[in-house]
């Protein structure tokens, strides 16, 4: 690959080929950063999270010409924010948002015309000119805001994880310039600055992560620490003004994925909720989120928050911000299986159904018609290639997809099960059981049997009975007897219970 050197200046050009070069490093390297994710969870998807995330951020940067490097880099970090995915690219993207702060508005002169020449940076005797100095007192201030904005994501911060080791880049690269944050400069080159700082990182990587019990014990590195490295390394590639340059990844560990699958669940709930939040402060967000479940990161994404925590309960995380308030909201399963032949995503209104469609697998969204950008992002999230759409009648634009429409959740949910008992997840499976799918609703209770006892006599062959009941309709107890009614007046019936559900009191279906 042709490698073209430049003097590098703080611009938007530099941002945009910081972006690019780390979203390309970290594409590669996302298979070996799975490799030793352990922490907080063992889930074998760290580095997949942080390339989703870091290529999110390299899209909203693509186009930015013009505009001062502040700029520039915000709209990198935010856009990373509003594409992060599990806690570490939550934290990182907040890690990119406290560099975007620190590397402060341009001066008189940096951040100009791309037709404009460079001015000339004479060397001093220590080998820096002016601009280098400036520079690389810039990105001392950039480095020390993020790593003190990447604490601020999570509510209790870890020794000898990514946040330790952002931390020490910080701290090696001020010591270097031999000056106080705020203090004038006479310190080197800000590109081998930066390279001096992440070296000393890496050899002391291995150190930092033993100081955190979980690591120490699978004998691992942080798996947010070696990504946080490579978007570093991709950083001093554009400092060096190297386009089209490839990140040295050869030190990055090799590790099987048997040492994920033998350390013990982490900390935190059995679901994996996402959304963005808007109109609610950070702190009491990460206070309410703190209440419900773990491993909570909380981002800035430019006008919204996009806030990340597990839990058990779905259903009891969406809850505790208004509807109006919360968007682009996915609900997943932490400890997936391997992936299917195809994946599965459900869209539905209904958050009370969040847990039920993540246990079958699938990336959920929970809201109203997602946008093609939210499609593309949960299909992608499904880490087959393709996806199976299952719509429970939100009215999304699915077009361009695999679709199963269903005109509800009780209905989905019966698509759903069918397709999980096809071994290709084939959409066609979900299509025919709705097309046998005989359907009725109720309005209490008191009222389902009856439904239920003429769906049946409609279709003799019927094999199983899918009940759902709605917010209004009765509570956990109420619906479980009213399903028992059911039961024991078809024996030979499968019953399923799920919800609350968006609609109807009662909906009922046999197939």
């Amino acid at each position: 690959m042709d490698v073209v050197a430049r003097r590098a200046r703080l611009d938007a050009d530099l941002v945009r080929g910081w972006a690019a070069t780390a979203a390309a490093a970290c594409a590669v390297a996302r298979d070996r950063i799975d490799a030793v994710n352990v922490f907080p969870v063992p889930d074998g998807d760290t580095g997949s999270n942080v390339a989703l995330t870091v290529a999110g951020g390299r899209d909203a940067v693509r186009d930015v010409t013009g505009v001062p490097v502040q700029s520039a880099a915000t709209a990198f970090a935010h856009g990373a924010a509003r594409s992060a995915r599990g806690n570490s690219g939550v934290i990182l993207s907040q890690w990119l948002v406290g560099f975007a702060a620190g590397i402060g508005d341009d001066g008189p002169d940096e951040g100009g015309r791309a037709d404009e020449p460079d001015e000339p940076d004479e060397p001093d005797e220590r080998g820096a000119g002016p601009a280098a100095r400036d520079t690389a007192a810039r990105l001392v201030r950039a480095l020390t805001a993020a790593a003190d904005a990447a604490t601020t994501a999570v509510p209790d911060p870890q020794e000898g994880t990514v946040l330790t080791v952002a931390r020490d880049v910080a701290r090696t690269a001020r010591a270097a310039v031999g000056a106080e944050e705020d203090a004038p400069t006479d310190g080197a080159d800000p590109a081998e600055l930066l390279a001096g700082a992440v070296d000393a990182a890496r050899g002391d990587l291995r150190r930092v992560s033993a100081a955190h019990d979980v690591l120490r014990a699978a004998r691992v590195v942080d798996a947010g620490a070696c990504a946080l490295l490579v978007v570093l390394d991709a950083l001093v590639a554009a400092l060096r003004g190297a386009t089209g340059a490839e990140v040295d990844l050869s030190w990055l560990p090799a590790a099987s994925p048997e040492v994920v699958a033998g350390c013990s669940p982490g900390a935190g709930g059995a679901f994996e909720v996402m959304m963005l939040v808007r109109g609610v402060p950070a702190d009491r967000l990460v206070g309410a989120l703190r209440g419900v479940g773990d491993a909570v990161a909380v981002a800035d994404a430019g006008g919204a928050l996009h806030a990340h925590v597990h839990a058990d309960d779905p259903a009891a995380v969406l809850a505790l911000v208004p509807a109006a308030d919360r968007e682009r909201v996915v609900v997943r399963r932490v400890e997936e299986g391997p992936p299917a032949t195809r994946g599965l995503v459900v869209l539905t209104r209904s958050p009370g159904l969040a847990a039920w469609y993540a246990t079958c697998g699938a990336v959920t969204l929970v809201g109203d018609a997602p946008d093609a950008d939210q499609l593309a992002r949960a299909t992608a999230d499904a880490r087959t290639g393709r996806a199976v759409v299952v719509d429970a009648g939100t009215g999304a634009d699915v077009r361009d997809h695999d679709v199963v429409a269903a005109a509800g959740d009780g209905a989905a949910v019966v698509a759903c099960l069918a397709l999980l008992a096809d071994p290709d997840v084939d959409p066609a499976a979900g299509r025919a059981a709705l097309d046998r799918l005989r359907t009725g609703t109720a309005n209490d209770a008191s009222g389902l049997a009856a439904v239920v006892d003429g769906l049946v006599a409609a279709v003799p062959a019927a094999q199983a009975v899918t009940l759902a009941h709605g917010a209004d309709g009765a509570d956990a107890v109420e619906a479980r007897a009213a399903a028992a009614v059911v039961a024991r007046a078809h024996p030979e019936l499968e019953v399923l219970l799920v919800g609350p559900v968006a609609g109807e009191a009662w909906w009922a279906g046999v197939d």
